[in-house]
């Protein structure tokens, strides 16, 4: 069942993603709300590594 609703979603995102307009504001919401499900999916883990990585990367995108 995953297998088959897991490509639906991603086209259905993608398209959705492709809609919505360039405006910086949104922009910085959309890098919010990424760092917020890479954060999640990061923290699955079992690895320290990718969790400094994300930290740091994290960290680099918010001072900019």
């Amino acid at each position: 069942m995953l297998s088959f609703l897991l490509p639906l979603a991603s086209k259905i995102i993608a398209d959705a993603v492709d809609k919505i307009p360039n405006d910086a504001e949104l922009g910085e919401k959309l890098i919010d709300i990424c760092l917020k499900i890479i954060g999640k999916a990061v923290k699955l883990t079992k690895t320290d590594a990718d969790d400094k990585l994300f930290e740091q990367v994290s960290k680099a995108i918010k001072a900019r």
